[in-house]
């Protein structure tokens, strides 16, 4: 091999090395929760953090995919928290329809005005592994439990099944 081939060839494998090494460290600053592994998804955001100290009744929620499981379906009506754990691969929601029922859709995705008119809320989508809270006062009545996240292949979580019934007396 000539010097100049050498040469040559020495600079391309520094310059992948460091392209490697870049991309290597743009990696880390973009993942991760300081614990040096990789993000999996949304963070939690806990919601009715100030009722949680008042909170009559706890339902332990698993968020699968494509599975909400509840440890009650009936609970008293008055504040409660809802401790959620997504033991799924992909992030999970935690979305409440007052009244119960079919969740509204458009041709090809949640409703979200007609949502909104019925009173829907709703514990954000949070990634696998992870475990959040929320707390809300409710009211006596059937409530619809949902995720709407879209899956990899287009269809929503609740359209694979992702649905449960909560009756609040």
């Amino acid at each position: 091999m000539s010097t100049e081939t050498n040469r040559f060839t020495r600079r391309t494998r520094r310059a992948l090395v460091a392209a490697g090494a870049a991309m290597a460290l743009v990696a880390a600053a973009c993942g991760g929760e300081g614990d040096g592994e990789a993000s999996s998804g949304p963070d939690c955001a806990p919601v009715g953090t100030e009722l949680a100290a008042g909170a009559d009744t706890t339902v332990d929620v698993s968020l699968d995919d494509y599975a909400i499981g509840l440890s009650t379906s009936t609970v008293d009506a008055g504040v409660v928290t809802f401790d959620t754990t997504n033991e799924g691969s992909e992030p999970h929601e935690l979305a409440f329809l007052p009244g119960g029922g079919d969740v509204p859709f458009t041709a090809d995705a949640p409703d979200e005005e007609a949502l909104a008119g019925r009173g829907a809320f709703e514990l954000e989508a949070y990634g696998p592994g992870r475990s959040c809270s929320a707390t809300y006062d409710l009211e006596p009545g059937t409530y619809t439990l949902f995720c709407i996240v879209d899956s990899p292949d287009g269809q929503t979580h609740l359209e694979k099944g992702m649905r449960a019934t909560l009756t609040v007396r």
